[in-house]
């Protein structure tokens, strides 16, 4: 009788692990591809649906209340009922959802499926880290392995007007929906068919109020979900306002602002790969304070070079700094959650819910004071500053 290869075997558990940390990628892209992926065909769905100017802010905010809702929702349920059915439940109802975007008469219509949208589409961001959790050796693995998911969350709203806008080019905005659609409906499919469930039985939790008042009681878990929190009320004020300071402000094309995501999302994916390199030496609260500490930098360097009319190629590489900062910021904040002793989901759930909750006050904040590059650095400064002070008030000793 031959005997098993232990090579292939090693191969073979290799394969199916990449396997799904690919699929938890697209789970994890679903609910923030849906946030901004149809706004550059907003003017048309105006047209069509009618609605003024609140549609446009109205349906992006919406989205991003139900995401981060639906994190503390699905994320301390995925403890007690395992993180398949949650999955399951939730992309099936963020595909239908999806559809029925491409179907609404009525801004309202639009409105109301958008909530939707962002409750069903959390169960795949919050319970992806869970699962990570779940099938990672240690903390550090476990680090490594979210950084590549908190990239995907982080750029994915920044890629998406840009393919929202092609498809909506050839298809009409209702194709962005539909694409949208299709797309959950083959990783619903890939989830079910190839991740298998990964929650212990002996992990079920009792509760989940009772999972998510033990997270708020946990120091390093609070310090974590409020450094993320604070630090994407900058963030996504940055993604809301980047455009209005390329095409308005500097007067350039939609194709230079295209080439600016693009480099700062450039930035951010390199910046996400070292952190990946260093989240196995050091503990994840390490880089999320180097994170804040050079994003709140080039947030103050923003707010003096663009106040004084500083050269636009230097506001330019200062964004990118900003980027670069956040491909630390993001994962490591979401690696410390894990690392902490609470349960996988309620912890996913506060870091994931309070990064969205962020962005809901981020997002329209630029509006009231000013969409130009100097208050976009202040914004950035500021969110910087209260985020480390509630890194510094969450750090402990890493345990070893």
């Amino acid at each position: 009788m031959a005997v098993p290869d232990p090579f292939d075997r090693a191969t073979g558990i290799r394969a199916r692990t990449i396997r799904t940390l690919v699929i938890l990628a697209l789970l994890t892209a679903a609910a923030p591809l849906s946030v901004d992926i149809y706004t550059p065909s907003l003017p048309q769905i105006q047209d069509e649906l009618g609605g003024g100017a609140w549609l446009a802010e109205g349906s992006v905010t919406a989205c991003l209340l139900g995401i981060a809702i639906g994190q503390l929702i699905w994320g301390p349920l995925s403890d007690r009922y395992g993180r398949r059915p949650i999955v399951l439940i939730g992309a099936i109802g963020w595909t239908l959802a999806s559809a029925a975007s491409a179907a609404a008469t009525t801004p309202e219509v639009l409105l109301a499926v958008r909530v939707a949208v962002g409750l069903c589409g959390a169960a795949g961001i919050v319970v992806a880290r869970s699962i990570v959790r779940d099938v990672s050796d240690d903390d550090r693995l476990t680090g490594s392995r979210i950084g590549m998911l908190s990239v995907v969350t982080g750029i994915a709203p920044v890629i998406a007007p840009t393919i929202g806008a092609a498809i909506a080019h050839v298809f009409t905005w209702r194709g962005d929906f539909v694409t949208l659609a299709v797309l959950g409906a083959l990783t619903t499919a890939a989830f079910a068919l190839f991740v298998p469930e990964t929650l212990p039985a002996r992990s079920a939790s009792s509760g989940a109020v009772r999972a998510l008042a033990a997270a708020l009681r946990d120091r390093e878990l609070l310090g974590a979900a409020l450094s993320i929190g604070l630090f994407s009320i900058g963030f996504y004020a940055y993604i809301a306002t980047s455009a209005f300071i390329v095409e308005t402000e500097y007067g350039h094309s939609p194709a230079v602002f295209g080439a600016v995501f693009a480099t700062n999302a450039a930035a951010m994916l390199a910046a996400t790969l070292v952190f990946r390199v260093v989240v196995r030496h050091a503990h994840a609260s390490v880089p999320l304070g180097i994170g804040l500490a050079v994003s709140g930098c080039s947030g103050l360097a923003l707010l003096l070079v663009a106040g004084i009319g500083g050269p636009q190629w230097l506001v330019w590489t200062l964004s990118a700094v900003f980027a670069a900062g956040a491909g630390f910021v993001l994962p490591a904040a979401h690696s410390w959650g894990q690392a902490t002793a609470v349960a996988s989901g309620a912890a996913s759930a506060l870091t994931g819910a309070f990064q969205f909750f962020g962005g809901v006050l981020g997002s329209p904040v630029t509006g009231v004071i000013g969409t130009t590059a100097a208050h976009l650095g202040a914004l950035i400064a500021v969110a910087c500053v209260l985020a480390a002070g509630a890194w510094m008030l969450g750090r402990r000793t890493p345990r070893r």
